[in-house]
């Protein structure tokens, strides 16, 4: 081999290396803006995570509000109208008692003019001198 020729091959080898290189810089600088890309995606999304659960925070610290509002407003209610509640439990029962005190006189008023009534349908058949 020639010195010549071993130049040339010498100077294809260290193209060859050049271009290697030069590839392996451009792979590398892809690599490298497909991570940075990635990692503003991340962080893109780990922010709208974040605010997501700010907002969903403070809808749950109203809902719990509201029902502590509710739940006040509801108590206020029972007591103001609890009054009125146990009077009319009151007139409730004592209308049932009623109820029961007449039939249980209708029933005592219904047996004794049954009885009675035998003894005027006698008194009359015996006025009127029926047999």
């Amino acid at each position: 081999m020639t010195q010549s020729e071993a130049y040339r091959l010498l100077l294809t080898m260290m193209q060859d290396l050049k271009d290697d290189m030069a590839a392996e810089r451009e792979a590398s600088r892809q690599s490298r803006g497909a991570i940075r890309d990635r990692v503003e995606d991340v962080a893109f999304r780990l922010g709208k995570l974040e605010t997501t659960m700010a907002v969903a925070g403070q809808v749950d610290a109203q809902v719990r509000d509201e029902i502590d509002a509710l739940r006040a407003s509801i108590e206020e209610n029972r007591a103001a109208v609890q009054p009125t509640v146990d009077e009319w439990r009151r007139i409730k029962t004592i209308g049932i008692g009623l109820v029961g005190l007449l039939a249980l006189g209708g029933l005592s008023v219904g047996a004794a003019l049954a009885w009675a009534g035998e003894g005027a349908v006698n008194a009359v058949r015996t006025w009127l001198r029926i047999s």
